[in-house]
């Protein structure tokens, strides 16, 4: 059974049903590699592709082999608005407990330019605040710079009266800040370094970013480039996880068009990855999906066993899933009219796979040859029980002439001679062994069961025939009907229609 995502591993790769564990001991080995220079590093994938699933039991696994594993969720920090303050926040968090060396040395650092707030200087070196620098240090700039910068300010003088004082000051600002953000700040992710270590000769940070496409787009694109112009230390690696069409769009609205060839994460990115996107990839994120069911309280299934649990619908998920050439988005909405069927009718029996198949069904696409879909036929064999329709309920009726002899046998049983008995006797175990073959799971109904679900008086019939006459009248209509109940009142996808024509 794969492990949610939204889970924190105790085991690296426990439940790994994507094929991921090769993958991140191979990302694993590169990592390692890096030692005297810092590198940034994307692991590429689209939408629910286990971006974040594989992240978590990345950073379990690397834990396990002595590395430093920090984990940013960029999104949690998108309010703040601030990457600096996200990146230095999650590096002193991860300091080990009672360590206070660090923060004095941070704290020492700070001083020795007028107590000019890391946030300002920082955003200095991104070409930003500059007026909050001169905010903070007009009038002060001699006594915060020192003696030494003195012959700085006097010299700006030299250029002449026009120059003012206010400008003076703003210039050795300038200097202050970038001499903090070249000395001071190097020295202080040199110290933060060696502590989250131990101050290992080989000792290096490997700072994991997730949900990057789901932040303000102004705050992402500030967060690639704090990272890349501002924390780029030795010993440290940047993991991004990223959708990176996502990303590439935002910079093309912001920044307009590339040229050809070129991409802007290119700008900030060293080792471009991906992860695999296989129709097994796809497939194992599907039911791993549609495992979230689960959460939908007091859901009756509509029989007993394996056949009728959330864990059968979410395997049906998982195969119906790359047959139906939907996205990971289109998919989730299909997860998403199960889920909103499911809480609608919290007390009615409903067959959760059947719903699955239902919903995929109306979601998908089919090509027609000589009136035929092979995708559809494909589909039709992953469940059976869906294709028992009213019609193919008169069909077998008729067939096995559900309703004749038998009816006959329990009210006139006179008039019935030996050939005849044997004859029903024959159609029976026809009957029965036909129902067995091609709908089992409705066929394995337990009486109390069936008694529960068909209403309508069936005595006198075997069950095979009380499923096939009354049951099947309304099993397939009904569980339409709870799929299209809230459904038709949903706003459609700006994408297009959500579900293809049947």
């Amino acid at each position: 059974m794969a492990l949610n995502a939204n889970e924190e591993p105790e085991v690296a790769w426990e439940g790994d049903t994507l094929g991921y564990k090769e993958v991140g001991e191979t990302f694993s080995t590169l990592v390692k590699s890096v030692k005297d220079d810092t590198k940034v590093i994307s692991i590429e994938a689209g939408y629910g592709r286990g971006k974040t699933f594989f992240r978590k039991h990345w950073a379990e696994h690397l834990r396990q082999q002595d590395e430093v594993v920090i984990e940013i969720d960029a999104h949690l920090s998108d309010h703040s608005g601030d990457p600096v303050l996200t990146f230095i926040g999650a590096l002193v968090d991860a300091l080990p407990e009672g360590e206070t060396s660090t923060g004095k040395k941070l704290v020492e650092n700070g001083r020795k330019y007028g107590g000019l707030a890391l946030r300002t200087v920082l955003r200095v070196g991104l070409r930003q605040g500059a007026e909050e620098i001169f905010d903070a240090m007009t009038g002060k700039a001699v006594e915060a710079l020192g003696e030494s910068n003195k012959a700085l300010k006097d010299a700006t003088k030299e250029f002449g009266d026009g120059l003012s004082e206010a400008a003076g000051d703003l210039v050795v600002s300038q200097i202050a800040a970038e001499r903090m953000r070249t000395e001071a700040f190097p020295a202080q992710m040199s110290a933060l370094r060696d502590a989250l270590t131990g101050e290992s000769e080989e000792g290096r940070v490997i700072v994991m970013v997730d949900e990057l496409d789901r932040c303000h787009p102004d705050y992402a694109i500030a967060f690639l480039e704090a990272m890349k112009l501002v924390f780029a230390h030795k010993g440290f690696v940047f993991c991004l996880f990223v959708n990176d069409e996502y990303l590439e769009g935002l910079a093309a609205h912001r920044f307009g068009e590339m040229k050809a060839g070129e991409r802007y994460l290119d700008k900030f990115i060293d080792i471009r990855l991906k992860l695999p996107d296989t129709k097994e990839v796809i497939a194992g994120a599907a039911e791993e999906l549609f495992k979230g069911l689960k959460a939908v309280k007091h859901s009756l299934p509509v029989g007993e066993g394996d056949e009728f649990t959330i864990e059968r619908a979410a395997r049906l998920a998982g195969e119906l899933a790359p047959l139906s050439e939907l996205s990971m988005r289109q998919i989730e909405r299909v997860k998403l009219r199960v889920e909103l069927a499911l809480r609608c009718y919290p007390e009615q029996p409903l067959d959760y796979a059947l719903l699955v198949w239902l919903a995929f069904r109306d979601a998908s696409v089919f090509k027609y040859e000589n009136g035929h879909s092979m995708k559809r036929d494909t589909m039709k064999e992953l469940l059976p029980r869906a294709q028992l329709t009213p019609d193919v309920s008169r069909e077998i009726g008729s067939k096995f002439q559900v309703g004749g002899i038998a009816a006959r046998i329990g009210v006139e049983p006179d008039w019935v001679d030996e050939e005849d008995r044997k004859f029903e006797e024959a159609r029976k175990k026809r009957g029965e062994r036909y129902m067995a073959e091609q709908f089992a799971s409705l066929a394995g109904l337990s009486k109390n069961t069936l008694g529960r679900l068909i209403s309508v008086e069936s005595s006198g019939m075997d069950d095979w025939e009380a499923i096939c006459v009354h049951l099947a009248v309304y099993y397939l209509p009904n569980h339409e009907k709870v799929l299209n109940a809230l459904h038709r009142n949903q706003i459609a996808s700006e994408e297009g229609p959500d579900f293809g024509q049947v």
